[in-house]
């Protein structure tokens, strides 16, 4: 059974602050160094400084980023920077954005919700988490006892019943109206009367419920109860720390948009391009693009147009530098089959992520286990090509996106896909609204 709850909200104070868009910020785990500095420089009071704090050559036990993201969150309590909401609410959160030349409304609600561990309730992973990004965010959440972003998760409204709820709110000014550096539009409205807080928690109830993105962080949370709770003889599943604040949005919005997620390939020891393009021919049909410095752009959207054209029979984009593009396009599913040799799902087996895993990643470059020093992510296309042409990387991989029958289909099998397999665009804003909490204080409907 999914439980969730409304809570009081902490937001930035538009009294003291009139420009909110200086202050809210991307996801920690998108933002760039040179972007991070831009942020530190475009506020005192930027949300960065709590969930991507600067490190310095000094940092120890008892001075580092973690403890500073914690005297931050309290100075600007106390200073009244960031104020409470006055009682109990669900925040109504709507993103307008464009992508792919599309515009898209998605919208949504932010709750808490009661912590499940994996694979024993209705609340589904999809995608493989590292060590030390998890560990990073329960050393924050040590540090703060806060939720300082929502997990994203969608499920099922398949008559609207949630959304016409929201939309009786909306028709209220709102509270946030913000615009980020993507031009995103931004707008968060409250919840507050009791019967449609009554209306929302017994929808959810019987929900299947997806995380798309926030995986470390939900596991984070996870590990979190779980050290608390060992040191609380009289544990009752209310407490605070028993629940993370996620974002929730109905599977059947247009605005769930899914996009690829490129890999850059460096580091390869006896690494030889030309032996290794003959070598893909054991698995694909292997297309060659002719392009020069001149063409280079427009045969790689040429490129991307044949990529999509044959997202039915798992194809890849495949750059190696200096101009040189190729179409690979599965020879035969069957081939995975032999491949995989776990007893996973089918869904998993026949996932373009899985087949570059196993084909290329595992077989052709012997890097399987090695991923994580290896393979770095790009959302664009251009920034995968950028990485090979001036950054010494020895070759990218061009994706098509993750389909969310796909995810569902995997995540109901209680699989995970391999790290990075999508990307959930736009990503939630940072700094709209946070959860703080007192492990010691109960959680109610």
């Amino acid at each position: 059974m999914v439980k969730i709850f409304p809570f009081q909200g902490v937001f930035y104070n538009k009294k003291k602050l009139k420009n909110l868009s200086k202050v809210v910020s991307p996801p920690y785990d998108i933002i760039s160094p040179d972007f991070q500095e831009k942020l530190y420089a475009g506020s005192d009071f930027n949300y960065i400084r709590i969930i991507l704090g600067k490190e310095f050559p000094g940092d120890n036990e008892y001075n580092n980023h973690y403890v500073r993201a914690a005297a931050f969150l309290n100075g600007w309590l106390r200073h009244k920077i960031l104020i409470m909401d006055d009682k109990p609410a669900i925040y109504i959160y709507e993103q307008k954005f464009s992508a792919q030349g599309k515009k898209y409304v998605r919208l949504g609600f932010i709750a808490l919700l009661r912590l499940e561990e994996i694979g024993r309730g209705k609340v589904f992973p999809h995608e493989e988490t590292y060590p030390r990004a998890k560990l990073d965010r329960l050393q924050l959440m040590r540090a703060t006892n806060a939720d300082l972003d929502s997990i994203f998760a969608f499920y099922s409204d398949k008559k609207d019943k949630i959304v016409k709820v929201a939309r009786q709110f909306m028709k209220r000014k709102p509270m946030i109206d913000v615009k980020d550096a993507e031009n995103v539009a931004h707008r968060v409205w409250r919840i507050d009367r009791k019967p449609a807080i009554n209306k929302i928690i017994s929808e959810m109830r019987d929900k299947a419920v997806f995380i798309a993105d926030g995986h470390h962080r939900y596991e984070a949370a996870v590990r979190y109860k779980n050290e608390l709770k060992s040191k609380n003889t009289k544990f009752t599943e209310d407490e605070s720390y028993n629940h993370v604040m996620a974002y929730f949005t109905p599977v059947e919005s247009k605005g769930l948009v899914v996009l690829p997620i490129h890999r850059v390939v460096a580091n390869l020891a006896y690494y030889d391009p030309i032996r290794f393009v003959a070598d893909l021919n054991e698995y694909f049909h292997v297309v060659p693009f002719t392009a020069t410095k001149h063409t280079a752009p427009r045969v790689r959207k040429k490129l991307e147009k044949g990529l999509q054209k044959a997202a039915a029979r798992h194809a890849f984009g495949l750059y190696l530098g200096n101009y040189r593009y190729f179409l690979l396009t599965l020879k035969d599913e069957a081939l995975i089959d032999e491949l995989v040799a776990e007893e996973k799902p089918k869904a998993w087996k026949h996932l373009d992520v899985t087949i570059l895993h196993y084909t290329v990643f595992d077989r052709l470059l012997n890097i399987a286990n090695e991923t994580e020093d290896r393979v770095t992510y790009f959302k664009s296309s251009e920034e995968a090509v950028k990485a090979v042409d001036e950054k010494g990387a020895a070759l990218a991989f061009l994706l098509n996106p993750t389909k969310i029958e796909e995810i569902m289909a995997v995540a109901g099998e209680l699989e995970k896909m391999p790290h990075k397999s999508t990307y959930f665009y736009p990503k939630l804003l940072s700094g709209l609204v946070l959860y703080r909490f007192d492990p010691g204080e109960k959680v109610k409907a």
